[in-house]
């Protein structure tokens, strides 16, 4: 009795794959976990810009732009679109010369939309830039006690600069009754 002892092509091929194969398939799992990561890091910065589009001073949308840049930082072209949409806010929010009667709310507010489009784009939603605009609620209420908020301070600020006088009045209380 003789045994065939030569090695065939197919052989080899079976052997590399029985080893091969295991860690191929791991090495691709964890790719596709670590996309899905990704992609899951990026909606959650989306999603809490939309919802806090209208509450620009809320703690958790300043928070999501400071992660921005952080979780859209690859070299694709969309990427790079959403970046450059978080520069050109940025640069607006930071310029120390602007004047708020000038127009600098509504630049803001243009400025976000576009920076919320090009996101919406790079994660693969299909919102338009009118939708994301006028699609967000501020109550009234809401509005007009931040409007409250923000002139309280200003005043409190101008009266402790001394730029401003504490308003008072003098008035004489009539002595209590006697039974």
């Amino acid at each position: 009795m003789q045994f065939d002892t030569s090695i065939r092509i197919t052989d080899i091929i079976m052997v590399v794959a029985v080893f091969v194969g295991p860690i191929v398939a791991v090495q691709l799992t964890e790719l596709l976990r670590k996309r899905q990561d990704t992609h899951k890091r990026r909606v959650h910065v989306f999603r809490t810009l939309m919802a806090t589009r209208r509450s620009n001073l809320a703690a958790t949308h300043i928070e999501a732009l400071n992660l921005l840049e952080l979780e859209f930082h690859s070299a694709a072209p969309q990427d790079k679109k959403v970046v450059d949409g978080w520069k050109m806010y940025l640069a607006h929010l930071c310029d120390p010369n602007y004047q708020p009667k000038d127009g600098w709310e509504q630049r803001r507010q243009d400025l976000l939309v576009d920076l919320l489009y090009e996101m919406n784009l790079a994660i693969g939603y299909s919102f338009d830039k009118s939708s994301i605009k006028t699609g967000a609620y501020a109550p009234q209420a809401y509005i007009n006690f931040e409007n409250e908020n923000t002139e309280t301070r200003q005043l409190w600020l101008e009266i402790l600069r001394g730029t401003r006088e504490l308003p008072m009045r003098a008035s004489v209380t009539p002595p209590p009754e006697k039974h």
